[in-house]
Protein backbone atom coordinates (compact mmCIF):
# COMPACT_ATOMS: atom_id res chain seq x y z
CA UNK A 1 0.00 0.00 0.00
CA UNK A 2 1.19 3.56 -1.27
CA UNK A 3 2.41 5.70 1.89
CA UNK A 4 0.26 8.93 1.72
CA UNK A 5 2.98 12.36 0.67
CA UNK A 6 3.61 15.05 3.17
CA UNK A 7 0.95 17.75 1.46
CA UNK A 8 1.46 21.42 2.26
CA UNK A 9 -0.87 24.20 1.73
CA UNK A 10 -1.40 27.81 2.86
CA UNK A 11 -4.27 29.62 3.95
CA UNK A 12 -4.46 32.80 3.69
CA UNK A 13 -7.28 35.65 4.96
CA UNK A 14 -8.24 38.55 3.17
CA UNK A 15 -5.74 39.42 0.36
CA UNK A 16 -7.58 43.23 -0.89
CA UNK A 17 -5.38 43.08 -3.87
CA UNK A 18 -2.42 41.53 -2.39
CA UNK A 19 -2.15 38.43 -4.59
CA UNK A 20 1.44 38.81 -5.41
CA UNK A 21 2.58 39.09 -2.03
CA UNK A 22 0.46 36.20 -0.57
CA UNK A 23 2.77 33.59 -3.48
CA UNK A 24 5.92 35.77 -2.57
CA UNK A 25 5.12 34.94 0.90
CA UNK A 26 4.40 30.82 0.06
CA UNK A 27 7.83 31.14 -1.47
CA UNK A 28 9.98 32.66 0.99
CA UNK A 29 7.79 29.92 3.61
CA UNK A 30 8.98 27.60 1.78
CA UNK A 31 12.52 27.87 1.36
CA UNK A 32 12.40 29.08 5.31
CA UNK A 33 10.41 25.55 5.87
CA UNK A 34 11.95 23.90 3.08
CA UNK A 35 8.94 22.39 2.18
CA UNK A 36 7.23 22.81 -1.15
CA UNK A 37 3.84 24.22 -1.31
CA UNK A 38 1.22 22.61 -3.29
CA UNK A 39 -1.24 25.27 -3.13
CA UNK A 40 -2.79 28.50 -1.97
CA UNK A 41 -6.16 28.69 -0.37
CA UNK A 42 -7.95 31.96 0.29
CA UNK A 43 -11.83 32.97 1.85
CA UNK A 44 -12.75 36.03 -0.21
CA UNK A 45 -11.88 39.61 -0.42
CA UNK A 46 -9.38 38.61 -3.33
CA UNK A 47 -10.06 42.21 -4.09
CA UNK A 48 -10.78 41.22 -7.79
CA UNK A 49 -11.26 43.90 -10.18
CA UNK A 50 -9.81 43.92 -13.19
CA UNK A 51 -11.23 46.84 -14.51
CA UNK A 52 -10.71 50.28 -12.13
CA UNK A 53 -14.05 51.96 -13.35
CA UNK A 54 -15.71 48.91 -11.42
CA UNK A 55 -13.81 49.15 -8.06
CA UNK A 56 -16.18 49.71 -5.23
CA UNK A 57 -16.09 52.53 -3.02
CA UNK A 58 -13.99 51.04 -0.39
CA UNK A 59 -11.13 49.64 -2.98
CA UNK A 60 -11.55 53.02 -4.47
CA UNK A 61 -10.33 54.93 -0.45
CA UNK A 62 -8.21 52.45 1.02
CA UNK A 63 -6.43 52.06 -2.70
CA UNK A 64 -5.61 56.04 -2.59
CA UNK A 65 -3.42 55.34 0.71
CA UNK A 66 -1.98 51.97 -0.04
CA UNK A 67 -1.25 51.16 -3.54
CA UNK A 68 -0.86 47.36 -2.95
CA UNK A 69 -5.34 47.14 -2.61
CA UNK A 70 -4.27 48.06 -6.90
CA UNK A 71 -2.47 44.41 -7.12
CA UNK A 72 -4.88 42.62 -8.68
CA UNK A 73 -3.95 45.04 -11.82
CA UNK A 74 -0.84 43.01 -11.70
CA UNK A 75 -2.27 39.85 -13.28
CA UNK A 76 -4.66 39.99 -15.07
CA UNK A 77 -1.87 40.89 -18.18
CA UNK A 78 1.58 39.96 -18.74
CA UNK A 79 4.15 41.81 -16.55
CA UNK A 80 7.49 41.56 -15.24
CA UNK A 81 6.31 41.31 -11.82
CA UNK A 82 3.86 38.66 -12.84
CA UNK A 83 6.59 36.78 -14.74
CA UNK A 84 9.25 37.02 -11.74
CA UNK A 85 6.76 35.63 -9.08
CA UNK A 86 4.27 33.13 -11.27
CA UNK A 87 7.14 31.58 -13.78
CA UNK A 88 10.73 32.63 -12.57
CA UNK A 89 10.72 31.61 -8.88
CA UNK A 90 11.54 27.84 -9.03
CA UNK A 91 9.67 28.01 -5.46
CA UNK A 92 6.40 29.30 -6.32
CA UNK A 93 3.30 27.28 -5.34
CA UNK A 94 1.40 26.00 -8.26
CA UNK A 95 -1.46 28.14 -8.14
CA UNK A 96 -4.21 29.95 -5.48
CA UNK A 97 -7.47 28.84 -4.86
CA UNK A 98 -9.87 31.19 -3.51
CA UNK A 99 -13.70 31.93 -2.80
CA UNK A 100 -15.83 35.51 -3.87
CA UNK A 101 -16.07 37.80 -0.76
CA UNK A 102 -18.11 41.29 -0.60
CA UNK A 103 -14.96 43.28 -2.64
CA UNK A 104 -15.11 42.04 -5.88
CA UNK A 105 -16.16 42.05 -9.30
CA UNK A 106 -19.09 39.83 -9.45
CA UNK A 107 -20.19 40.88 -13.24
CA UNK A 108 -16.84 39.63 -14.01
CA UNK A 109 -16.30 36.88 -12.22
CA UNK A 110 -19.64 35.29 -12.83
CA UNK A 111 -18.47 35.35 -16.95
CA UNK A 112 -15.39 33.53 -16.33
CA UNK A 113 -17.31 31.16 -14.47
CA UNK A 114 -19.58 30.75 -16.87
CA UNK A 115 -17.21 30.67 -19.93
CA UNK A 116 -14.89 27.90 -18.18
CA UNK A 117 -17.96 25.75 -18.77
CA UNK A 118 -18.27 22.25 -16.44
CA UNK A 119 -15.23 22.07 -14.43
CA UNK A 120 -15.39 23.07 -10.92
CA UNK A 121 -12.67 26.40 -10.90
CA UNK A 122 -11.70 28.92 -13.52
CA UNK A 123 -8.76 31.28 -13.81
CA UNK A 124 -8.82 34.86 -13.32
CA UNK A 125 -5.44 35.96 -14.33
CA UNK A 126 -3.11 35.95 -17.66
CA UNK A 127 -1.39 33.00 -16.14
CA UNK A 128 -3.70 30.27 -14.71
CA UNK A 129 -2.21 30.72 -11.73
CA UNK A 130 -5.16 32.12 -9.33
CA UNK A 131 -8.52 30.88 -10.00
CA UNK A 132 -11.57 30.96 -8.33
CA UNK A 133 -13.68 28.15 -6.97
CA UNK A 134 -17.39 28.17 -8.21
CA UNK A 135 -20.13 28.89 -5.73
CA UNK A 136 -21.51 25.76 -3.90
CA UNK A 137 -18.68 23.78 -6.00
CA UNK A 138 -15.81 21.36 -4.92
CA UNK A 139 -12.73 21.48 -6.51
CA UNK A 140 -9.94 18.31 -5.35
CA UNK A 141 -6.61 19.36 -5.11
CA UNK A 142 -3.38 18.96 -5.90
CA UNK A 143 -3.96 18.91 -9.39
CA UNK A 144 -2.13 15.90 -11.10
CA UNK A 145 -0.22 18.64 -13.25
CA UNK A 146 1.15 20.78 -9.78
CA UNK A 147 3.48 17.31 -8.48
CA UNK A 148 6.17 18.54 -7.60
CA UNK A 149 8.46 15.59 -9.17
CA UNK A 150 11.60 17.17 -9.02
CA UNK A 151 11.42 20.12 -6.63
CA UNK A 152 14.65 22.66 -6.22
CA UNK A 153 17.35 20.72 -4.46
CA UNK A 154 17.08 22.56 -0.86
CA UNK A 155 13.27 20.96 -0.96
CA UNK A 156 11.87 17.81 -0.25
CA UNK A 157 10.67 15.79 -3.40
CA UNK A 158 7.54 15.41 -3.32
CA UNK A 159 5.82 12.62 -4.46
CA UNK A 160 8.45 9.99 -4.43
CA UNK A 161 7.79 6.44 -5.78
CA UNK A 162 5.58 4.32 -3.89
CA UNK A 163 4.07 7.41 -1.87
CA UNK A 164 0.40 8.50 -2.67
CA UNK A 165 -0.29 11.97 -2.76
CA UNK A 166 -3.60 12.68 -0.43
CA UNK A 167 -6.53 14.46 -2.07
CA UNK A 168 -8.03 17.79 -0.43
CA UNK A 169 -11.36 18.34 -1.22
CA UNK A 170 -12.29 22.31 -1.39
CA UNK A 171 -15.59 23.58 -1.13
CA UNK A 172 -16.94 27.15 -1.81
CA UNK A 173 -19.61 29.51 -0.88
CA UNK A 174 -19.58 32.75 -2.35
CA UNK A 175 -20.64 35.88 -0.45
CA UNK A 176 -22.31 37.20 3.10
CA UNK A 177 -25.11 37.00 4.90
CA UNK A 178 -27.87 38.91 4.20
CA UNK A 179 -30.50 37.55 5.99
CA UNK A 180 -29.76 38.09 9.80
CA UNK A 181 -30.14 41.57 11.53
CA UNK A 182 -26.27 42.61 11.46
CA UNK A 183 -25.82 41.62 7.82
CA UNK A 184 -24.29 43.57 5.48
CA UNK A 185 -26.86 45.98 3.14
CA UNK A 186 -26.87 47.24 -0.04
CA UNK A 187 -24.17 45.07 -1.72
CA UNK A 188 -24.78 43.50 -5.40
CA UNK A 189 -26.83 40.77 -5.50
CA UNK A 190 -23.98 38.27 -5.80
CA UNK A 191 -22.13 39.59 -2.51
CA UNK A 192 -24.31 38.03 -0.65
CA UNK A 193 -24.77 33.53 0.31
CA UNK A 194 -27.08 32.29 -2.56
CA UNK A 195 -28.97 29.54 -1.01
CA UNK A 196 -28.80 27.80 -3.65
CA UNK A 197 -24.84 26.94 -3.49
CA UNK A 198 -25.64 25.96 -0.19
CA UNK A 199 -27.76 23.16 -1.11
CA UNK A 200 -25.35 22.08 -3.77
CA UNK A 201 -22.58 21.32 -1.45
CA UNK A 202 -24.89 19.87 1.12
CA UNK A 203 -24.68 16.83 -1.26
CA UNK A 204 -21.23 16.91 -1.50
CA UNK A 205 -18.15 15.33 0.69
CA UNK A 206 -15.54 18.19 1.59
CA UNK A 207 -12.63 17.94 3.96
CA UNK A 208 -12.40 22.19 3.60
CA UNK A 209 -15.13 24.77 3.18
CA UNK A 210 -13.91 28.38 2.40
CA UNK A 211 -16.19 30.99 2.76
CA UNK A 212 -15.93 34.47 3.69
CA UNK A 213 -18.45 34.61 6.36
CA UNK A 214 -18.54 33.14 9.14
CA UNK A 215 -21.56 30.30 10.28
CA UNK A 216 -23.49 31.85 12.25
CA UNK A 217 -21.89 33.20 16.21
CA UNK A 218 -18.67 31.78 15.39
CA UNK A 219 -17.00 34.61 15.93
CA UNK A 220 -19.34 37.59 17.28
CA UNK A 221 -22.85 36.69 18.71
CA UNK A 222 -25.56 37.74 16.32
CA UNK A 223 -23.33 37.99 13.16
CA UNK A 224 -22.73 35.11 10.81
CA UNK A 225 -24.91 32.79 8.80
CA UNK A 226 -27.30 30.24 9.55
CA UNK A 227 -26.80 28.54 6.25
CA UNK A 228 -23.29 28.14 6.78
CA UNK A 229 -23.86 26.89 10.39
CA UNK A 230 -26.36 24.24 8.87
CA UNK A 231 -24.52 23.56 6.21
CA UNK A 232 -21.34 22.27 8.85
CA UNK A 233 -24.15 20.15 10.61
CA UNK A 234 -24.83 18.65 7.44
CA UNK A 235 -21.57 18.06 5.41
CA UNK A 236 -19.03 17.88 8.62
CA UNK A 237 -15.90 19.18 6.60
CA UNK A 238 -12.81 18.55 8.91
CA UNK A 239 -12.09 22.53 8.52
CA UNK A 240 -13.86 25.97 7.66
CA UNK A 241 -11.72 28.78 7.02
CA UNK A 242 -13.54 32.20 7.11
CA UNK A 243 -11.97 36.06 6.99
CA UNK A 244 -14.16 39.23 6.69
CA UNK A 245 -14.03 39.79 10.45
CA UNK A 246 -11.36 42.36 12.02
CA UNK A 247 -9.32 41.04 14.97
CA UNK A 248 -6.27 39.16 15.30
CA UNK A 249 -6.86 34.86 13.32
CA UNK A 250 -7.67 32.00 16.18
CA UNK A 251 -9.18 28.54 15.84
CA UNK A 252 -13.28 28.94 17.83
CA UNK A 253 -14.07 26.06 17.53
CA UNK A 254 -14.79 22.29 16.98
CA UNK A 255 -14.62 19.44 19.25
CA UNK A 256 -13.41 15.74 18.81
CA UNK A 257 -15.17 14.65 15.34
CA UNK A 258 -16.68 18.29 14.49
CA UNK A 259 -15.12 20.81 12.20
CA UNK A 260 -12.66 22.42 13.09
CA UNK A 261 -13.21 26.25 12.70
CA UNK A 262 -11.28 29.31 12.52
CA UNK A 263 -10.85 32.56 11.00
CA UNK A 264 -8.10 34.07 9.18
CA UNK A 265 -6.89 37.75 9.92
CA UNK A 266 -6.61 39.57 6.68
CA UNK A 267 -3.22 39.66 5.01
CA UNK A 268 -2.61 43.19 4.77
CA UNK A 269 0.31 44.25 5.95
CA UNK A 270 -0.98 47.26 7.60
CA UNK A 271 0.88 46.31 11.21
CA UNK A 272 3.24 49.25 12.43
CA UNK A 273 6.42 47.38 10.71
CA UNK A 274 4.44 46.66 7.66
CA UNK A 275 4.64 42.48 8.16
CA UNK A 276 1.61 40.11 7.75
CA UNK A 277 -0.92 40.47 10.43
CA UNK A 278 -1.04 37.75 13.61
CA UNK A 279 -3.26 34.69 12.31
CA UNK A 280 -3.34 35.84 8.94
CA UNK A 281 -1.80 33.02 7.27
CA UNK A 282 -1.59 29.25 8.34
CA UNK A 283 -0.34 25.33 7.53
CA UNK A 284 -2.63 22.94 6.47
CA UNK A 285 -0.67 20.26 5.70
CA UNK A 286 -1.13 15.96 5.58
CA UNK A 287 1.65 14.44 7.53
CA UNK A 288 0.55 10.71 6.76
CA UNK A 289 -1.92 10.40 9.67
CA UNK A 290 -4.43 13.18 8.12
CA UNK A 291 -5.12 16.75 7.66
CA UNK A 292 -3.62 19.55 10.63
CA UNK A 293 -3.67 23.24 10.52
CA UNK A 294 -1.57 25.94 12.88
CA UNK A 295 -1.33 29.30 12.64
CA UNK A 296 2.33 30.48 11.51
CA UNK A 297 3.86 32.06 13.83
CA UNK A 298 4.98 35.78 14.32
CA UNK A 299 8.63 35.07 14.39
CA UNK A 300 8.34 33.58 10.89
CA UNK A 301 5.69 36.21 9.71
CA UNK A 302 7.92 39.40 10.88
CA UNK A 303 10.85 39.00 8.38
CA UNK A 304 8.89 39.64 5.95
CA UNK A 305 7.30 43.31 5.00
CA UNK A 306 5.30 45.69 2.26
CA UNK A 307 9.06 46.87 2.10
CA UNK A 308 10.81 43.86 1.08
CA UNK A 309 7.95 41.46 -0.57
CA UNK A 310 9.45 41.65 -3.95
CA UNK A 311 12.95 40.26 -2.57
CA UNK A 312 13.51 38.20 0.38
Amino acid sequence: MDTPAHTTFLVFGDLHGRVLPAFRFASYWARRAKRPVAGLLQVGDLGYFPNPAAMDRATVRHAKDDPLELGTLDIVATNPLAQATFEDDPHAAPGLWFTAGNHEDFKELERLALASGTQPDFAVDAYCKVRGIKDGHVKVLPERSTWVIEPPPDLAAQPAPGVSVPELRVGAVWGVDGDGPNGRKNLPPRGYIDHRAVDRLAWEEFDVLLSHDAPKDAKRVGYGSEALRALLGIARPKFAFFGHYGGDGSWLEGGPGETQVYHLAGFELRTRDGHPETGSVGVLEHTGSGWEFNFIGDADLKPYTRYNWKWV
